[in-house]
This record gives structure tokens, sequence and C-alpha cells, in this order.
């Protein structure tokens, strides 16, 4: 089984950012604030694309496309995705104003309930908490087609012409001899 590259500077990262104390290399240690700030960048606006991140990192940092995409494959790694985090912190924002909103109109305030309700759908909304969030692919169920090569012209629709090979033969010998005239004559140049 083959080692993950990445493994080691992982596992490295992760013991820097669990003991503040733990010591890294100055390259490693450059490497690490990096990611942090790319994280708390991506944190502020988390409707940011990678894309997006990949050409900030590119600017702000002086770095390759191939570079960018790793630190982001990294922070994904250390951090987690950030869209995905704010999208959960979101739902349960909006949750935690329905269940005020509920405990309001328990308590007979008709108004606040309803603020509160139609601030959630506010957050819902503007978040697309209520768009489902694309299932993955089921690679696993795909099943190549089962593909049979024929040269016979008939299975696509086409009726067979007598004597066709033939024809191809004599027109190949033609043109191939013409070919070779031609060749002949350069070279006699």
């Amino acid at each position: 089984m083959a080692k993950d590259p990445n493994r080691d500077l992982i596992d490295a990262f992760s013991r820097a950012l669990e003991d503040p104390a733990a010591k890294l290399p100055e390259p490693e240690q450059t490497r690490l604030e990096r990611l942090k700030a790319i994280f708390a960048r991506w944190m502020s606006n988390p409707m940011i694309t990678e894309s997006m991140m990949r050409d900030y990192i590119i600017t702000q940092y002086s770095v390759g496309r191939i570079q960018a995409y790793r630190d982001i494959a990294l922070v994904k790694v250390l951090f987690g995705s950030a869209p995905k985090a704010d999208k959960e912190f979101q739902r349960l924002r909006a949750n935690h104003l329905l269940e005020q909103a509920a405990a309001a109109a328990l308590a007979g305030e008709e108004r606040q309930a309803k603020a509160l309700t139609k601030i959630a759908e506010a957050i819902v909304k503007a978040n697309q908490l209520d768009e489902p969030e694309g299932e993955d692919y089921p690679f696993d169920e795909i099943v190549p087609r089962d593909e049979s090569f024929s040269v016979d012209p008939e299975v696509i629709g086409i009726k067979k012409v007598p004597g066709i090979e033939e024809k191809a033969r004599k027109l190949l010998k033609q043109y191939t001899q013409e070919i070779d005239d031609d060749i002949d004559i350069q070279d006699q140049r």
C-alpha cells in the first residue's frame, strides 16, 4: 500500500494545532499560518467558491495554482469545509429561533412568535437551507454499456454495396501508385 505523502504533514499540523507549544520547522510553521489565514478568510465569507479561494490564495500569497489547491485540500482536512460548517451553523440558528418562537407562542406572545418565525424563515431562505444538498452520485452503480463492434454497414441501416472491398483495393492501389510516382518525380529534381 502506497503511503500518503501528506499524512506526515497533516499529523504535524494537527499536533501543532492541538498544542501551541509544539515547534514546527520554519517553512511548515509559515504554511500552517497561511492555512489558518485561509480558513479565517473562508469563514468570514463561506459562500466563496473554491475557484475564488484559489485565486485569492494565488494573489495574496504568491503561490502557484497547484499549491493553492493543495492548501485548500489541507484546509478542508484540518479545519473542515467552511461552506458546510456555515450551513450547519445557520441551520442551528434557525432551529434556535423557531424554538424561541414556540416558547413565545406558548407564553401567549403571538407577535413575538410571528416575528421570530419570520426571521427564521428569512435565514432558511437566505442560506438555502430548504433546498436539498445534492446527493452523492452512486458511481458504484454505473454499468458501462455493452458495446460490440462490427464492420457490417447494415447494423446502422446502410445497405451493403456489392464488391465494395474490391473497389477500395483498386482505388488504394491506384492512389498509392500516384503518390509513389509523385515522390519519384520530386526526388529526381
